[in-house]
């Protein structure tokens, strides 16, 4: 009887341990993960000249030229940003002009074939993952977002390290990381309308210094992995004055 219950305590003992072994290598796994993320994060920050430098960006302007494949047309391209939401967008295509406003939690469009307009939905959030895009490094380096590692891929050839950002918005998105020079390469964006399941992403390169930062001079979009346009840079202007009337739908006019 006393071998039966040694026996039977010792199971017991073993069984306890084992789990209890368990999760501490869980805990101790995650804290690695962590300290993971937190340490390519740090190099991200410090790719585009470091948290003060990012931070001081509260507003940005930018002059190039766009290329839509879809439409087969091509022109200018103008962009407005301001910390707060704000974002402005003109394009004046060859044969159409469009303008977008995104003030706050509102968005509005104008076009050649269409009045001024408040959009919801699809068109509403592409103007809202625009702006988080631009301000992704705010972002980050104030720790708006949880971050989980998704892995790794390849963008263009080169190794990435993949990760998944959510923040209070209910944002979702995928930022790939450049392995070697640890900039974000491409971003992609999650939301759905209904049944559909949409993504939207932005794939950056040609990095130049602009300020004390860096910036990509050509950027080129996708929706449902399909190539939609390309947009290259020619100037980025850093904090110019900014009068928030410029986001107002009021402003949007013909171009």
């Amino acid at each position: 009887m006393r071998n039966l219950v040694a026996r039977n305590f010792f199971y017991i003992l073993l069984f306890l341990l084992f789990f209890a072994g368990s999760e501490i290598l869980f805990a101790e796994e995650t804290t690695d993960e962590a300290q993971k993320i937190t340490t390519i994060i740090n190099k991200v920050i410090d790719a585009y000249g470091g948290k003060e430098v990012i931070e001081n960006i509260d507003s940005l302007h930018a002059k190039g030229k766009i290329e839509a494949f879809m439409r087969h047309d091509h022109g200018t391209y103008e962009l407005y940003f301001k910390r707060g939401k704000k974002l402005r967008v003109e394009t004046k295509y060859e044969h159409s002009w469009e303008v977008r406003i995104l003030n706050g939690n509102k968005g509005y469009r104008s076009s050649d074939t269409r009045s001024l307009e408040e959009v919801y939905g699809p068109r509403y959030l592409s103007m809202l993952y625009q702006y988080k895009h631009l301000d992704i490094l705010h972002d980050l380096s104030k720790g708006a977002y949880q971050v989980r590692s998704a892995g790794r891929s390849s963008v263009n050839g080169n190794n990435v390290e993949v990760f998944r950002i959510t923040d209070k918005d209910g944002a979702v998105m995928d930022i790939c990381i450049d392995a070697n020079n640890s900039r974000i390469v491409r971003v992609t964006a999650y939301f759905s309308e209904g049944n559909k399941q949409i993504d939207l992403s932005a794939a950056f390169s040609d990095f130049r210094k602009v300020g004390d930062s860096v910036f990509p001079f050509r950027i080129i979009n996708y929706a449902g992995g399909m190539k939609t346009g390309q947009t290259v840079i020619e100037e980025y202007s850093l904090n110019p004055d900014m009068a928030d009337f410029l986001f107002a739908p009021s402003l949007i006019h013909s171009l």
